[in-house]
């Protein structure tokens, strides 16, 4: 008889099995075999466990009539065998499990807020002192945010409004005048600019100031730009050398040697430039003035030379210091690169330019014909091939080596232009003289052979006799 048990799976828990004797061995030496069977419990197979498992919280009940405020949820309690299915709660108690989990717990629910703001502020000042492009500005500021379904705040928290048209009035100074000498044609002179009262309605220079009454414009800006309206200038005499007034002074350099210096005190410059020359006097008046002078806190510089991009054989070139400024002076002039880009020997054929490799090479729609020596012969213009197609290839001995879709544009470029556009025969114009002269004389000879075996089988025929005719008298004849 065999006793199966299902029993809750713990840690270590075994199951047995029995069974009895229903009759005893006739020999006494043999013996009855084991009687009671013990194995481990395997989970779901010969044992069970369970436990409990709560539900997810419900949603927040309030009391009767209430939309919003104090509440409460819940949620349920089950036993679950370890195989999934759900029993009894009285089960879970049997085997003194206890629950842990709170089935119950208090819950909010937001009462709808509308946004609230703040009252507008006083409108500020206009932005503007006079003219039309004023404005005035006023705002108001968000102090509750809108909460569920409550109103939700405006986009616009700020408003504006144009200003009151006022006329502007400034004081307007004209251009300087020409330099005035007195009584004289050269020498030192002045010149002056005026000063005048206008008004405009804040859209100048698109509307031009109107002149007013100065009283309108003040007398305390006007005292201190009177001070300014007369400045002395100078007129060259013939002869004499014009320099501008002093350059501010450069940034502190030192002398530098790979990026090191050697010294503590370095130098700054400023220059001033002759702009007015007479050319019978040009020998005498200097390029530019430099003067220099001791200073402190200098810094060390590298210069190099700048090309600009080539352009008609021609390019820019500059000396830039390390901290981008351009310089005169600085770079080794014995490095200078070159300005002007020559060809040797010089691109003289038609159609022909000096490339930036320093070659002489053809224009767009032309294609090289090279000299055995590696110079160019003559720009011939590629057959079939439209100005945005590439040329055909070039060789070394001269000729051209036309691609394969180019074959029949070659054929019809040849036969309808026996002359080039370089003013050269082409080759087959020679060709077709060549076998026109040996088929004239082979027509010749074929001729000579044909008409002279007649004139030979003549010769060698027997003499015949002359026929002569009697006549003797018959009617008949």
């Amino acid at each position: 008889m065999l006793l199966l048990l299902m029993q809750q799976c713990d840690k270590g828990a075994v199951r047995n099995r029995s069974r009895h004797v229903l009759r005893l061995p006739a020999s006494e030496s043999s013996a009855c075999p084991e009687l009671v069977q013990t194995e481990p419990c395997l989970l779901n197979s010969s044992c069970l466990s369970y436990d409990y498992r709560v539900s997810d919280w419900s949603t927040c009940q309030l009391g009767e009539n209430a939309i919003c405020g104090q509440g409460f949820r819940l949620r349920l309690l089950d036993c679950i065998r370890s195989d999934g299915k759900i029993v009894e709660l009285k089960k879970c108690e049997q085997l003194g499990l206890i629950n842990k989990s709170r089935l119950m717990e208090s819950c909010i629910v937001d009462c709808p807020v509308s946004c609230l703001l703040s009252e507008w502020s006083p409108w500020a000042e206009c932005s503007h002192t006079c003219g039309n492009q004023g404005q005035l500005v006023r705002t108001r500021r968000i102090l509750q945010k809108a909460h569920e379904e409550g109103r939700p705040c405006p986009n616009q928290v700020t408003q504006t409004q144009p200003c009151p048209i006022r006329p502007c009035y400034t004081w307007l100074l004209s251009d300087w005048s020409t330099c005035t000498v007195e009584d004289a044609e050269c020498g030192e002179g002045l010149r002056k600019r005026s000063l005048s009262c206008v008004v405009h309605r804040g859209s100048w220079p698109e509307s031009p100031p109107q002149p007013v009454d100065q009283e309108l414009c003040g007398d305390e800006l006007r005292q201190r730009i009177q001070q300014e309206m007369d400045q002395p200038c100078f007129v060259p005499c013939p002869g004499d050398c014009h320099l501008t007034v002093w350059s501010s002074w450069s940034s502190c350099q030192l002398t530098c040697l790979e990026g090191r210096s050697f010294e503590t005190t370095g130098r700054q410059a400023r220059s001033r430039a002759v702009i007015i020359q007479v050319m019978e006097n040009q020998g005498s008046c200097p390029l530019q003035v430099f003067e220099t002078q001791p200073c402190k806190g200098g810094k060390c510089h590298s210069y190099q030379w700048r090309t600009g991009g080539w352009s008609n054989n021609k390019r820019a070139v500059w000396c830039q210091r390390s901290d981008g400024v351009n310089v005169t002076g600085g770079c080794f002039p014995q490095k200078r690169p070159t300005t002007i880009r020559h060809c040797h020997p010089p691109c003289t054929k038609p159609f022909s330019h000096c490339t930036p490799s320093g070659v002489c090479g053809c224009e767009k729609g032309y294609t090289e014909v090279m000299t055995t020596h590696g110079f160019l012969d003559y720009c011939t213009r590629t057959p079939g091939v439209d100005n945005n197609k590439k040329a055909d290839v070039k060789t070394n001995s001269g000729r051209l080596k036309p691609g394969p879709s180019q074959a029949q544009d070659l054929f019809s470029e040849w036969t309808l232009r026996p002359v080039g556009p370089d003013g050269r025969v082409k080759l087959w114009v020679y060709a077709v003289t060549a076998v026109g002269f040996f088929l004239i004389l082979f027509i010749i000879a074929l001729s000579f052979l044909v008409c002279n075996p007649s004139k030979s089988s003549k010769a060698s025929l027997p003499p015949q006799k002359p026929l002569t005719l009697a006549y003797d008298g018959d009617l008949d004849m």
